[in-house]
């Protein structure tokens, strides 16, 4: 082994399926061109990410992953995905009590995967070949939500057992949106994309994840012709995260986040999971 070992991770965007993915829903989601890298050498440990923290594109679940894949790599010489994933997995739980375990499965194996959690002991994925050139994609920033991702999840579970058959309605309406999605990477016909994340965001207002400012951002940029959606557990109280924000002109974007004092950010999707960097 060389003096230095440097593993490195990405981070992730849901495109469909967040909270649902707790509760057995599928999720559609993408590893991203934002990285975070650990570098080990003389036993000094150094952490570089460009992954925003805590506003919902997997920078714990990176690190997590990342973390895990130097262990096994130091200890087998190789990387072992499924071995990975789990040691990831048990990292997360830790942090956030119950997690869907999709953060640190795209960041682990990369791409674009399709993901169930079927119960604690079952977790199923394919990764998806897309059919058809994916839209432009872009991010804007609404800051770090108040609450955790741990705080979220237990609030829509409260809503779940309160409120137990209309939260599972609003589950099946994302699941519908999320299959969608899936048939519009696979070159079939359905709804416009821009529809698909409208629609999306709905329901994940329904479920009460989407602050009232993330909520005035999210209307300014359907009255412009676009279109956004919170992408992971969001934020009731104040800021939301990360929004992910399609329009077919850029420029009317650029305007807005100028505008808003915002930062937007063109994102790539499907990019490669966890890796030795050379």
């Amino acid at each position: 082994m060389a003096d230095t070992l440097k593993v490195s991770a990405p981070g992730k965007l849901i495109i469909s399926g967040e909270h649902a993915v707790v509760y057995g829903y599928p999720a559609l989601v993408a590893a991203v061109n934002r990285r975070l890298s650990i570098s080990l050498a003389r036993g000094k440990k150094k952490i570089k990410s460009n992954i925003p923290i805590g506003c919902g594109m997997g920078s714990s679940a990176a690190y997590a992953v990342a973390t895990s894949a130097a262990r096994t790599f130091l200890k087998n010489k190789k990387l072992d995905l499924g071995e990975i994933n789990k040691m990831a997995y048990k990292i997360e739980k830790k942090r956030h009590g119950n997690p869907s375990g999709v953060d640190n499965t795209v960041s682990t194996y990369g791409g674009l995967l399709w993901y169930r959690k079927e119960s604690e002991g079952l977790k199923t994925f394919s990764s998806i070949k897309i059919k058809r050139s994916l839209p432009k994609i872009y991010i804007i920033g609404t800051g770090k939500p108040v609450e955790s991702t741990k705080e979220m999840v237990t609030r829509v579970g409260k809503l779940y057992r309160k409120d137990h058959q209309n939260t599972e309605i609003i589950f099946k309406e994302i699941e519908k949106i999320t299959r969608n999605f899936l048939q519009y990477l696979l070159g079939e016909r359905v709804a416009s994309f821009q529809e698909l994340i409208k629609e999306n965001e709905a329901l994940l207002e329904k479920l009460g994840v989407v602050s009232s400012f993330t909520v005035r951002l999210i209307r300014e940029i359907e009255k412009i012709g676009g279109a956004a959606k919170i992408s992971g557990a969001g934020g009731s109280k104040n800021k939301s995260g990360i929004l992910l924000v399609y329009h077919k002109n850029a420029n009317k974007l650029k305007n807005f986040v100028k505008r808003e004092k915002l930062e937007l950010i063109k994102i790539q999707l499907g990019e490669e999971g966890v890796k030795i960097e050379k």
